[in-house]
């Protein structure tokens, strides 16, 4: 008989192991509440390149962690936890166990999406620039991809990738998207999600939701029920991001059991193990973390937004942990300038990357810290 998700959480048992090390990049204590760790050691680099979740996860993760640290982890082979964690993802979605897969970080659903749905006669659709794993699978494939570039406000051209959706195998939409930080609200997506639908009936439509937690316009919603009212759509999640376990590798999807079983089978998703379990589990049982979190990440976000605004840049209002500004020259030079100062920001994002530059949110010290470098780094025009 299988245990319960709240026994297999709590009843493992307690010892003093310690987990600083294998969430995203360390931890911090948080005004909110949770573990304290000490900042991590970075050789005295401000990492705000990555999307990663600066303060980890919450209080309830790290509980469920030292607990599943025993003797027991040497009788943990999946599917059994991850069964329990299947369970939890099912119940947050009201949907059923059969309506979800999970994986090592939601990578491998994106590479198996590709696999499932896509060949040489059945192209990808995605935008540009946009959460690249998708694409990049497809051009190893050999498969063709149509990039959809987005719209003047960053936002994703819907409509424009509605069009170039039929006849193809798959149309990936990152929604809040990743690098612009724009976000569609439910009723957009559901009508190009019909429109697909109806134009193109063997398209598969995948909506990738990693950032939805920090939408701050409450219109902007998982487009769960629609995986259960439509063949080949899914939504795909991450705990890489809210959740703050980028490096505990969990990810799942959610769709009709038609859809996500050739997605499982078509690529390898990895095996949860239990201390990823635990902590995935007992995080999606504590929303009042995640809600501590989104509010904490918008007021790092807002302080942010604004420093550039008032030096004279143009930034969007994002619905990540991120920002995309408009710096008016090369990602590359604004990145080299301030590593030579101790901050690195994100890569380059075609094809806006002579314009635009990402940059991720860390804690609110560090933020403070590294907007007195961009200051320093955009004002001295002789260095770029």
């Amino acid at each position: 008989m299988s245990r319960s998700r709240r026994d297999f959480v709590r009843t493992l048992g307690l010892c003093g192991f310690s987990t600083s090390f294998i969430i995203s990049r360390g931890r911090e204590a948080m005004a909110f509440g949770g573990a304290a760790f000490d900042p991590p050691d970075d050789g005295g680099m401000i990492r705000i390149s990555s999307n990663e979740n600066a303060r980890g996860p919450g209080k309830s993760a790290f509980d469920a962690l030292r607990n599943a640290a025993t003797v027991r982890v040497g009788r943990g082979y999946p599917p059994d936890y991850t069964n329990d964690l299947i369970q939890t993802i099912a119940k947050h979605y009201t949907v059923g166990k059969e309506s979800v897969i999970t994986a090592t970080g939601s990578g491998p659903i994106l590479e198996a999406a590709v696999h499932a749905f896509c060949s040489s006669s059945k192209p990808l659709v995605t935008a540009g620039p946009t959460y690249g794993t998708s694409e990049a699978t497809a051009r190893r494939m050999g498969v063709p991809v149509k990039v959809v570039h987005v719209d003047r406000g960053l936002a994703l051209d819907l409509d424009g990738m509605a069009a170039a959706a039929v006849g193809a195998g798959l149309v990936y939409v990152c929604n809040p998207n990743n690098p612009t930080g724009a976000a569609h609200n439910a009723a957009a997506i559901e009508r190009f999600v019909r429109r697909v639908k109806r134009e193109s009936p063997d398209t598969a439509i995948h909506i990738d939701e990693a950032y939805m937690d920090y939408a701050h316009d409450s219109a902007v919603k998982t487009a769960s029920a629609l995986t259960q009212e439509l063949p080949n759509v899914f939504i795909s999640k991450s705990f890489s991001k809210a959740h703050g376990m980028a490096g505990l590798r969990i990810g799942y999807a959610v769709g009709q059991q038609a859809t996500v079983t050739p997605i499982a089978q078509a690529w390898g998703l990895g095996s949860m193990n239990t201390l990823s379990a635990a902590a995935a589990i007992a995080s999606m049982e504590d929303p009042a973390h995640i809600e501590a979190e989104v509010r904490e990440n918008a007021r790092v976000r807002d302080f942010t937004q604004q420093a550039f605004r008032n030096m004279g840049y143009e930034v969007i209002d994002a619905h990540t942990n991120h920002i995309f500004v408009d710096l008016g020259r090369p990602a590359s030079q604004f990145r080299d300038a301030c590593r030579a100062r101790g901050v690195e920001v994100g890569r380059d994002f075609p094809p806006m990357e002579k314009t635009h530059s990402r940059v991720s949110l860390g804690t609110m010290d560090e933020m403070r810290k590294a907007v007195d470098v961009f200051r320093t780094v955009l004002m001295a025009k002789s260095t770029l």
